[in-house]
């Protein structure tokens, strides 16, 4: 069986872009929404399971996008911050598919991720089998395979709690593959402009 398809992807799409004033989601880059090409470059694996998690939006954003067989739920409470979505992508997955040994989390903001680079976040995660996570600047993030030891401490986390939380208290048996490029997210319309 190979990790992704005992992986369960979410991917986290939630968040209102308060500071760009416009659902982040749905800026177009290289002719497709954001959130589309998160959702076509994960599309080229098979994984156990996969879900969208919307909040912010989610009404507009549905009518933009093709999901791809993700399942696409909304997140009701997305105003408490990212911990919220983590839980209830997290439940929904161990729900549809009880045996699911890793959960890969990415975000709808990072225009530069690459069907390579989660080949390699996969190919190293299938060594280490704890955490595998990404590397850019100097900084851990997503995306990030965790293995199912620490999908209870997923579940407790809260606010804007993300799983780095997790990934630095667990860093003596964390993996990174570098990221080029990971860095770079979208926040601001001075963000965009700098979009190639």
């Amino acid at each position: 069986m190979s990790v992704a398809s005992s992986t369960g992807l979410i991917i986290l799409a939630a968040g209102t872009s308060s500071r760009l004033g416009r659902p982040k989601q749905l800026l177009e880059y290289k002719g497709k929404p954001l959130l589309q090409h998160a959702i076509d470059i994960a599309g080229q694996f098979e994984w156990g399971a996969g879900v969208l998690v919307l909040g912010a939006n989610a009404r507009r954003i549905e009518q933009k996008i093709d999901p791809k067989g993700l399942d696409l739920i909304r997140n009701e409470k997305w105003e408490e911050g990212i911990a919220s979505s983590i839980r209830l992508g997290l439940s929904h997955l161990r729900e549809k598919k009880s045996d699911l040994h890793h959960a890969l989390f990415l975000l709808s903001d990072q225009p530069y991720l690459t069907v390579e680079v989660l080949r390699l976040l996969l190919s190293v995660h299938e060594e280490n089998k704890s955490i595998t996570a990404c590397k850019y600047q100097g900084q851990i993030g997503v995306p990030v395979i965790l293995s199912h030891a620490f999908f209870n401490d997923l579940m407790q986390l809260e606010g804007d709690q993300g799983a780095k939380k997790i990934v630095m208290n667990n860093f003596d048996t964390t993996s990174t593959i570098p990221f080029e490029g990971g860095e770079v997210d979208v926040d601001t319309e001075e963000d965009v402009k700098h979009l190639d």
